[in-house]
C-alpha cells in the first residue's frame, strides 16, 4: 500500500478536497508535491542547520536522544514567520477540510537525524483514549474510537532530498485506526498487520499525516544530518500531551505576533503571546 500523492492547484476544488479527506481517512497520510517555493525552503534549511550547528537546538531538545535523532521546538521568527510556511492558502484549504474551520497551530519543531541514527521504535505521536481517573487508576474508554475524525495532523517538511540512505520516515498506512481501538495492538502485531512505506523524494515534497498514525524514523547511513520540519495543526480544543512539561509549546514573541497579518493571528491562539491578561 502506498499513500496518495496530491498536486494541489492554487484553489483546490471541493472534489479534490474530498479526495484528500478520503485518502486521510483510509491511509492516515497524503503526500503533497511542490507546496513551498524553493527559496523559502532554502532559507528554512539554512536557519535550522545554523541553530543545529551552534548547539542551540540540542540544548532546547524535547527528548535528549531518540535512536540517534532529536526533536526541538522552534520559534516563529525569521524565516519561520513567513506566511507562506504556516498559512499557505492551498494548505489551509486542506486543513479546513480535515479539522474544520477553527483549527490552530499546535507546534513547530525540527527533527534532526544525526549520521549513524538507527531505526526508531514504532509509535504514534498522540493517540487520545479519553482516560478516566478513578482513585489511583486510569481507565481508558472501553469502546472503539477508531472512526473518530482527526483532531491533529502533522505536516512533515523535509529540508533536504530524502533517500533510502539518509533516514526517511516509515509510515504505516491505515494504522491510525488501530491507535484508538479499545486494545491497541503491540508493535509486532502492527508490523504484521500494516505494511511500511518509506517516504522518499526531492526537496520540495512533503507529506501530511494523522497524529494517530504509527510511524518511525529509519537509519541515517549518510555523513550529513537529515533535517525536517514538523508543523502540527490541531482542532481548537486539543492540547498536545507531548508538550505538557515544556513552556511554551508554541513559541512566538509579541513583537513577532504583531507582524502576523490580522486574519492569520487566530492560528496562533495557543501561544502565550496571544493571550489577554485579565488581572495584573
Amino acid at each position: 500500500m502506498s499513500i496518495a500523492a496530491v498536486d494541489l492547484p492554487r484553489r483546490p476544488s471541493p472534489r479534490l478536497l474530498s479526495r484528500v479527506q478520503s485518502a486521510m481517512d483510509k491511509d492516515g497520510a497524503v503526500a503533497l508535491a511542490r507546496l513551498f517555493p524553493p527559496a523559502l525552503l532554502s532559507a528554512l534549511r539554512a536557519e535550522v542547520l545554523r541553530r543545529h550547528r551552534s548547539g542551540e537546538l540540542r540544548r532546547r531538545g524535547l527528548v535528549r536522544d531518540i535512536a540517534g535523532r532529536y526533536t526541538a521546538v522552534l520559534p516563529f521568527s525569521g524565516p519561520f514567520l513567513d506566511e507562506r510556511l504556516y498559512a499557505q492558502p492551498r494548505l489551509l484549504a486542506v486543513l479546513g477540510a480535515l479539522l474544520g474551520a477553527d483549527f490552530r497551530i499546535g507546534s513547530l519543531e525540527a527533527v534532526i537525524a544525526l549520521p549513524g541514527a538507527y531505526e526508531q521504535h514504532l509509535h504514534a505521536d498522540g493517540p487520545l483514549r479519553f482516560d478516566r481517573v478513578l482513585g489511583r487508576r486510569a481507565r481508558g474508554f472501553a469502546g472503539d474510537l477508531s472512526r473518530l475524525p482527526p483532531y491533529a495532523v502533522t505536516l512533515c517538511v523535509p529540508l533536504c532530498d530524502i533517500s533510502e540512505e539518509n533516514g526517511p520516515t516509515a509510515l504505516y498506512p491505515g494504522s491510525h485506526r488501530a491507535a484508538l481501538r479499545a486494545k491497541v495492538p503491540n508493535e509486532a502485531r502492527l508490523k504484521r498487520q500494516f505494511k511500511a512505506q518509506a517516504v522518499t523524494g526531492p526537496l520540495g515534497d512533503c507529506f501530511l499525516f494523522d497524529y494517530r498514525l504509527f510511524h518511525c524514523g529509519l537509519p541515517n547511513f549518510s555523513r550529513e544530518p537529515r533535517p525536517i520540519l514538523m508543523l502540527v495543526f490541531t482542532r481548537a480544543w486539543f492540547r498536545d500531551p507531548n508538550l505538557a512539561d515544556v513552556h511554551p509549546g508554541l513559541v512566538i514573541a509579541r513583537k513577532d505576533l504583531a507582524k502576523v497579518p490580522a486574519r492569520r493571528r487566530p492560528l496562533f491562539a495557543l501561544a502565550p503571546a496571544a493571550r489577554r491578561a485579565l488581572w495584573d
